[in-house]
């Protein structure tokens, strides 16, 4: 503990974060029970005023605020700050507590064709979810010793990977190889 955590920390609860929030932002080198002990008298501001009326202000407007936009908003408002997608939550949720009106939509929804927007993103969820088991049930028919609900999982998880595919690629490759030395030693 340095008096720059000690001072960063009181800054942090001025600024609305919680004891938990501030040990996670200071990396654990302050305790959350040392910091309930040591910092309670530092006054608890509120919760962003100004990127709280920012987000009220997008997300009161008839198509509301996109997710992305909102949490863009945010870190502009808090560019020293890590926050975690629960605390950017958290703060969307301040901005809706505050004003009922606040309206924060997923990315994908068309703002000019709502419904329709939605009932073609439906269709192509339903589309691609019969693709996989397709390619599912291709590939255990090719390779009858594997699991098909562990390939579709391993499919989903490359899916969802993005543009760390390449990393999780190399992972499973370098499994294959184990097992190929592994088959091959036997």
């Amino acid at each position: 503990m340095t008096e720059q955590d000690v001072e960063k920390a009181k800054s942090l609860r001025r600024e609305g974060f919680t004891y938990k929030q501030i040990s996670e932002h200071l990396d654990g080198a302050l305790s959350v029970d040392w910091l309930k002990k040591n910092i309670k008298g530092v006054q608890k501001g509120n919760v962003q005023e100004d990127c709280i009326k920012e987000l009220i202000g997008l997300a009161t407007r008839k198509e509301g605020v996109s997710v992305y936009e909102a949490n863009g908003v945010i870190m502009k408002h808090n560019k020293d700050k890590k926050l975690t997608p629960d605390q950017m939550r958290y703060i969307r949720n301040k901005a809706k507590v505050r004003d009922s009106n606040c309206f924060f939509r997923p990315d994908w929804i068309s703002t000019t064709s709502p419904s329709q927007s939605f009932q073609a993103f439906c269709a192509y969820v339903l589309h691609m979810q019969d693709e996989v088991d397709n390619l599912v049930r291709w590939y255990c028919d090719s390779f009858p010793d594997t699991t098909p609900s562990s390939v579709k999982y391993e499919m989903l998880e490359y899916l969802k990977s993005g543009s760390t595919i390449i990393g999780r690629i190399d992972k499973a490759e370098k499994a294959v190889e184990t097992l190929e030395s592994r088959i091959e030693s036997h």
